[in-house]
């Protein structure tokens, strides 16, 4: 074996070796010019005044900061009239206020000359207009059509302190205006006087079957509604239920409130009625509607809202009417019994309350105004009866008994197919009604608990309710 005794740039590597050597002296050179370049510019910008004004021919108007944010202003307290998309989102160029200061940036770049030129480093100051051509057009360190992209991407850093500083309260303001242009319940809710212990059924008149009176309600016969059948469990059929129900309505009230009203029999006067019997004289329904818009998630389940409470009486006839089964199941679900169910592997433990079932329909469909989806689905789904589970609640009083229904807690599908028809509740009529679901052939044919009719309920008409917890 020898040794290489050539020349190293003519070995195998060596001239790749030395072009790359070449390459960096290049490189080198070439950063030099460069640096010389861009420090001979800001020596030149150093020497000019310090409160020449610029101007960028890309912004048109005039504002008292250089740059926009607008998160900063829909944080600002502005009312609904105050909102303007302009003239405040831009900056002007032509007659513009701003100056530019860039003496703190040149002192920088003599000290360094290698380091660049950014935004943040040129502060800006509100003065009065200078023409002229502009310091950043042709100063070789910033594009001139490079200015917006930063202006827009990176804000002031006394800007993003008062944007970090401020608090959750004042960023939560920026949605109320928008708020209160599609829901302007917060607005109907103001105007509204507030009733203190109204006597039940004192709001809503009464209207005989078969006229038309709005804002009014009317006897609606048990016998209109299909419940399960003798024989539902072999044929799955639906018969028109027995044309009696266990208690009559006599009353009708409509409240609005701030929020969710339970147990709402406390802040009215009911009637004193006495019975001897094994079930309370007075049945009282109230069915809790809300104003405020669905959530995805269901954070809310509590808010502005409409509370119609509805007004029964125990039938007099009852105990002749109704099958010793039903009567059986109404005292079961008022002293909120339990039972077992059927279910794999094992059986389960349910409370009896759970079979509470809400039949609903709208008796005139067709004189809605309704695309042709919406009445497709009207079509599909009315009359169709729903258990009221889990949304409900019960409570006992002296003499009476009250379910509560909550439309708060439903889903986000049902809220949403709710918020759409609400601006049409005022034109219909709707048979509203009760049963206690029939799980075995004993307990067949369903019969009906309560039922009655609202006449073209118009809520923005009706007044908000004192209550206290």
């Amino acid at each position: 074996m020898g040794a290489c005794v050539s020349r190293p740039e003519n070995c195998v590597g060596g001239k790749l070796g030395g072009s790359r050597k070449k390459k960096s002296r290049n490189r080198t050179k070439g950063f030099k010019r460069r640096s010389n370049r861009s420090s001979d510019t800001v020596d030149k910008l150093s020497s000019l005044p310090v409160d020449r004004p610029f101007s960028n021919p890309t912004f048109h108007g005039s504002v008292e900061e250089a740059w926009f944010d607008s998160a900063a202003v829909l944080e600002s307290d502005w009312s609904d009239e105050d909102f303007q998309s302009l003239p405040d989102d831009v900056i002007s160029v032509n007659g513009s206020s701003t100056r530019n200061s860039v003496s703190e940036a040149a002192s920088k770049s003599s000290v360094h000359p290698n380091l660049p030129v950014f935004l943040d480093d040129i502060s800006t100051s509100s003065g009065e207009n200078g023409g002229g051509e502009s310091i950043l057009d042709n100063c070789g360190i910033i594009p001139n059509n490079c200015l917006p992209c930063l202006a827009s991407t990176v804000p002031p850093v006394e800007k993003r302190r008062s944007l970090s500083s401020s608090p959750p309260s004042i960023r939560k303001k920026k949605l109320s205006f928008r708020w209160r242009e599609e829901y302007p319940v917060a607005t109907l809710l103001s105007s509204k006087a507030f009733l203190q212990r109204p006597i039940a059924g004192s709001q809503v008149p009464f209207c005989p079957l078969g006229k038309r009176m709005p804002d009014s309600w009317s006897d609606v016969e048990a016998g209109s509604f299909k419940v399960r059948g003798v024989n539902y469990f072999r044929d799955k059929k639906k018969d028109l239920a027995p044309n009696c129900a266990a208690y009559n309505p006599f009353g009708l009230d409509v409240f609005l409130s701030q929020r969710k009203i339970d147990h709402i029999a406390r802040f009215v006067q009911l009637p004193i009625i006495n019975s001897s019997g094994k079930l309370p004289p007075i049945l009282v329904v109230n069915v809790q509607m809300p104003l405020y818009p669905a959530a995805f998630f269901q954070g809310e389940t509590d808010g502005e809202g409409i509370n119609f409470v509805l007004y029964f009486k125990l039938s007099e006839n009852y105990a002749k009417e109704l099958s010793t089964r039903f009567q059986e199941n109404i005292r079961r679900l008022i002293e909120d019994e339990v039972e077992k169910v059927k279910g794999f592997p094992l059986e389960t433990v349910a409370p009896f309350r759970e079979r509470l079932k809400i039949l609903g329909r709208v008796s005139n469909v067709e004189d809605l105004p309704l695309s042709a989806a919406e009445r497709k689905l009207m079509h599909a789904y009315n009359e169709k009866p729903v258990l009221s589970r889990p949304q409900h609640q019960f409570y006992s009083g002296e003499n009476y008994f009250e379910i509560d229904l909550d439309m708060h807690r439903f889903s986000y599908i049902s809220r949403k197919g709710f918020e759409t028809f609400l601006d049409r509740l005022k034109l219909c009529v709707l048979d509203f009604g009760l049963t206690i679901q029939g799980n075995k052939a004993e307990e067949l044919p369903e019969q009906i608990l309560c039922c009655i009719r609202l006449n073209e309920i118009d809520y923005s008409n009706y007044q908000q309710l004192v209550f206290t917890e």
